[in-house]
Parts: C-alpha cells; sequence; structure tokens
C-alpha cells in the first residue's frame, strides 16, 4: 500500500526497513472525491500529503469572487499548505481533488517526531521545499517574462499529462488567463503542432 510514498523518500533517503514501518504506521490514509477539498479556506492545515491517487488544484477567490489556480499534484507529489503549516494560522487557499483520489496525511507533530528519531530525512523535506519554492520562482519569473503563448506552451513540455487530466478552465486559470483567452492561445498553439 505504501510502495509510492516509500519510493518517493528512496530518491534523497534510504529507509531501514524498521524506519519505513515506523513512518508508515504515522500516516492517515484519506480517500476524497472529485470535487471535494482536502483543505478549506479558513481552516489549519497542520500535515503534509502524498498523492497516492488521483489530482489536485489549489487555489485563491479573489475579492471579485474569481478563483486564481496556483499549483496543481498528481501522483506522486506532496500538497500542503506550507503558510498555514508553518505559522499555525488560518489557510488562505483551498485544495480541491480534481478526480476521486487518495493521499497520505502525516500530521506535523508526528512529523516532527520521526524527524528527531531518524535525522537524516530532514534533507527529505529540505530538498522537497527546495524545489517547491524553485518551481514557484520559475512560475513568477514566466508569469512576467513570456507571452501567453510562450506560457502555455512552457506548460505543456513542463507537464505534458496535465493537458489531459486537468480542465481547461482551471490551466487558464493557473496561466494566468481568461477561460475565452486561454481556449484562442491553445488553438492557436495546436494548430502550430500539427
Amino acid at each position: 500500500m505504501f510502495e509510492g510514498i516509500l519510493g518517493n523518500i528512496a530518491k534523497q533517503v534510504i529507509l531501514s526497513p524498521d524506519e519505513a514501518a515506523y513512518f508508515c504506521s504515522l500516516l492517515e490514509v484519506k480517500k476524497i472525491k472529485k470535487r471535494m477539498h482536502l483543505v478549506k479556506c479558513g481552516e489549519l492545515c497542520d500535515y503534509e500529503a502524498y498523492i497516492n491517487k488521483g489530482s489536485f488544484r489549489t487555489f485563491f477567490t479573489d475579492t471579485e469572487d474569481i478563483e486564481h489556480t496556483v499549483y496543481f499534484g498528481i501522483e506522486d507529489w506532496w500538497i500542503s499548505d506550507l503558510a498555514s503549516r508553518m505559522f499555525k494560522r488560518p489557510s488562505r487557499y483551498e485544495i480541491m481533488a480534481l478526480e476521486h483520489s487518495e493521499v497520505f496525511l502525516i500530521r506535523d507533530e508526528q512529523l516532527e517526531t520521526f524527524l528527531k528519531a531518524v535525522p537524516r530525512m530532514e534533507h527529505f523535506y529540505r530538498k522537497l521545499f527546495q524545489r517547491s519554492v524553485a518551481v514557484y520562482q520559475d512560475r513568477l519569473l514566466q508569469a512576467h517574462q513570456l507571452t501567453a503563448e510562450e506560457r502555455y506552451r512552457s506548460f505543456r513540455q513542463t507537464y505534458p499529462e496535465f493537458d489531459r487530466r486537468i480542465p481547461q478552465k482551471y490551466i487558464a486559470s493557473f496561466l494566468g488567463m481568461t477561460p475565452e483567452f486561454f481556449n484562442t492561445v491553445r488553438t492557436q498553439v495546436l494548430r502550430k503542432e500539427q
């Protein structure tokens, strides 16, 4: 059942069988139906979630009631509201399942206990967070430097399966476009690729 998450960790850190068993004993398995929330705005997010099956999007709603997607997550990815976790404040984001999904949650207090017992796991989480920050920095740069067509091409190249799995209106939101404008850009890109 936990082969995926242990394989994900093994990319950075090899756990002994006892350490792996201990880690798995701390995980909470949660099934989430399509369009249901893992995190709602205003709730405290006090865990990291490993996506075992399915897909999610993280978004916020502005004062004009427009949703802005900031992150997608699929199998073998981790998802959380880091600011809510770090500062113990209500989440400003919502994390919603785009498909019937299954996640493995590890609560902060259990994670801290595990990190004290297995200090080399700090390396794994440091790499996880560094990668996350680097992705956000690249995305911010692209939003300011690339044209809409270039952003969509980059998105397709970086996340080829998202185009098939993620509804277009959410991809548009992620790329900072209206659904109508995104449809025009997407049509142009696909026409040029034929």
